[in-house]
């Protein structure tokens, strides 16, 4: 296993260990433990076989490459894990991919999941801190910084399912939504671990505005691969207005436009009509205009990022991380 991923698995380790406390502790009702148990338990295989996982290795990489040392990060890292949690069972809710073991569950468990793990276990995390003799005033920053980011994440959530119905969604609407839904969230993530080590306003601004590009080019990534990657788009089934839909919509004309809306509803019911959408996407250029657009993020990420001046590894494997979205390719960039 290379050196970076044994770091971040051991990052992923922790984290979760963390979760399985703070969870193991909470005076509810043992079905409700076990759902949580069991949310919590499939996410770790997940973030086991995929350790990228920008909820945990963002704040304590941050931390580190600020103050020299993540440790004191974790229970920021295991808020943002938690909340991430929540959010992601609420948005496979939204976009009809429950995993098959909570289809089995009554409607209300999982909502009342989602909602302990993205409303109430973060801050329990946070309170954690006063342990470590966190100030009040910084405690309270870190717990403001999560109530209004999740605020801010649901907005971009109900923007993106209301756009589903819209006739005409502009590009500035769409990379908007993608900034409040995921950008916001990685924000979160950066602050957070900022806010821990730093003071310096500079600082915490520099690695904010990293995160929120850096949560974009990965969002707009996640929407291109939804696409083009296998037969079947699950945003296509859902008649989302991810950006390179809108673009199409918004450069095709006459027949092309016609025939490109008559097929984003036809594939709302049957993914035989993906193909044929995806054609004229490429067609219209759509798919190299998001690349493009992941790219702009991806140099304005790593631009922000050099602002902060990042200490050692910890800033390499920032950079590392945010090398991988790219959809691009990408020429060999020497080692700072």
């Amino acid at each position: 296993m290379h050196p970076d991923k044994q770091l971040m698995c051991e990052r992923v380790r922790r984290v979760f260990a963390l979760l399985d406390e703070i969870i193991e502790a909470l005076p509810i009702h043992p079905v409700h433990r076990d759902l949580l148990q069991i949310h919590a338990k499939a996410s770790k295989e997940q973030a086991e076989a995929s350790p990228e996982v920008a909820a945990i290795q963002v704040p304590l990489l941050v931390h580190a490459a600020v103050a020299g040392d993540e440790e004191p990060a974790l229970p920021v890292a295991a808020a943002c894990t938690l909340l991430c949690l929540g959010a992601d069972l609420y948005d496979s809710i939204l976009d009809h991919e429950l995993p098959p073991f909570w289809r089995t569950r009554d409607s209300a468990e999982v909502n009342l999941t989602a909602t302990t793990l993205m409303a109430t276990l973060p801050q329990i995390s946070i309170a954690r801190l006063q342990s470590q003799n966190t100030t009040p005033a910084r405690l309270w920053k870190l717990a403001h910084l999560i109530t209004h980011s999740l605020q801010t994440m649901i907005a971009g959530e109900y923007e993106d399912v209301l756009f589903a119905n819209f006739e005409n969604v502009s590009l500035e609407d769409t990379r908007a939504m993608v900034k409040r839904k995921s950008g916001s969230a990685n924000a979160m993530f950066a602050r957070s671990g900022a806010i821990l080590a730093t003071e310096d306003t500079f600082t915490i601004e520099a690695y904010a505005a990293f995160g929120l590009c850096f949560g974009t080019a990965k969002q707009l990534t996640n929407d291109v691969c939804d696409i083009w990657i296998g037969d079947r788009s699950q945003d296509l089934l859902n008649g989302k207005r991810t950006l390179p839909v809108v673009h199409a919509l918004s450069t095709l004309r006459g027949e092309q436009d016609e025939r490109l809306r008559a097929l984003l509803a036809a594939a709302r019911e049957s993914a035989e009509h993906h193909g044929e959408v995806r054609a004229l996407l490429e067609a219209a250029g759509s798919l190299r205009y998001a690349a493009i657009m992941v790219w702009l993020y991806q140099e304005r990420a790593r631009n922000h990022l050099a602002a902060a001046s990042p200490r050692g590894s910890a800033g390499q494997e920032l950079r590392t991380l945010l090398d991988q979205i790219s959809l691009l390719p990408q020429r060999k960039r020497a080692v700072p």
